[in-house]
């Protein structure tokens, strides 16, 4: 694709994160908006008009087959992203697929298998490794200004309406803390240590089956150690730590799209970095895709295949020690 050429981004769902995604790519110097998609038509047409899209749909195969569309967002709950990926790729659409981007290790193997078959990028949407704040501390700790890492702590939780059929607890839409916010201190944890060697789980279900809390510790195979906190019953400080033997690093509340962050190097005062952001945060991921599309990569060289692959199969680990399977599901799904 032409460099100079905006990219065309169709959105696959038009419920809240669409909305935001959306305002954020309205920001982008490389990308537009043209198509989006709903089931609900009147959603479609509101949200169409609402970020200027001259295309809606009320089905998704239209927005999949549609000739002016480069690009698909999928924005749908976790149950959906397989089968609404895979529609998109088989007819030669790059995709970005929101967090996480399948239920489990098999269904992301696969998606990888048909995007390359294909010959079209797939990526999946943790806006989080994106973010200026992100990319900077890993510069901090590659130099090693605060030495060796030896720790990792991270927690996300709010007080959520426990509606058994709304997203957060509905088996059918694959919900949970784990899955829904419970994946960003697990990405921090293996963004900065890499693969556990050791995990160690603490999940509280409700009745529905899915979890409203989950606990978590991880060992590496250095004897550095993580701990990380999920729930939808409590309003956590949402913060992510990270010590090192030189110092520590902490990013403040609502660590995943925070603008700023501190750095404190032993026996010194605290500093403040602040690195920035556009929009809402999610600029970031679509400036870097439009970046891909238009230099024809078929692989994110920050949130690749590798990264994915081993952040769902954590995902997993931790769901088989609580015995926790979607419907549809069987127990050698989880890897």
């Amino acid at each position: 694709m032409n460099k100079d050429k905006k990219v065309k981004w169709g959105i696959l769902g038009c419920g809240k994160i669409a909305n935001k995604f959306a305002s954020d790519l309205a920001l982008s110097q490389t990308g537009e908006l043209i198509a989006c998609a709903s089931r609900n038509e009147l959603l479609a047409r509101s949200f169409g008009e609402k970020f200027n899209a001259r295309l809606h749909f009320n089905n998704y195969l239209s927005l999949a087959t549609c000739q002016d569309v480069d690009v698909i967002y999928i924005a749908t709950p976790h149950s959906f992203h397989y089968e609404q990926t895979v529609l998109c790729l088989q007819n030669r659409k790059h995709v970005l697929c929101e967090k996480p981007m399948g239920i489990n290790t098999v269904q992301v193997k696969s998606m990888i298998a048909i995007a390359q078959k294909h010959n079209v990028l797939l990526m999946e949407a943790l806006w989080t490794a994106f973010l200026p704040v992100i990319r900077e501390i890993q510069q901090i700790i590659k130099e090693g200004i605060i030495g060796e890492i030896r720790h990792v702590k991270a927690d996300f939780g709010f007080n959520a309406d426990h509606d058994p059929s709304g997203r957060l607890f509905n088996p059918d839409l694959a919900g949970g803390a784990l899955l829904d916010i419970g994946i960003y201190p697990l990405f921090m944890s293996l963004l900065i240590l890499g693969d556990p060697t050791e995990i160690f789980s603490f999940v509280h279900k409700v009745p529905t089956g899915v979890d409203d809390e989950c606990t978590v510790s991880l060992k590496y195979s250095n004897g550095a150690t993580a701990s990380l906190y999920a729930s939808l019953n409590c309003q956590t400080d949402t913060v992510c730590k990270i010590y090192g033997t030189k110092g520590k690093i902490t990013i403040p509340t609502r660590f995943h799209e925070q603008d700023h962050f501190y750095l404190q190097l032993n026996d010194k005062p605290k500093t403040i970095i602040h690195s920035g952001k556009t929009g809402l945060g999610y600029y970031h991921e679509i400036k870097h895709m439009n970046e891909c599309i238009q230099l024809r990569k078929l692989e994110s060289p920050v949130m690749n295949f590798d990264l994915s692959l081993k952040l769902v199969s954590l995902l997993d680990k931790i769901r088989k020690q609580a015995g926790i399977l979607y419907p549809g599901e069987i127990p050698s799904d989880l890897v």
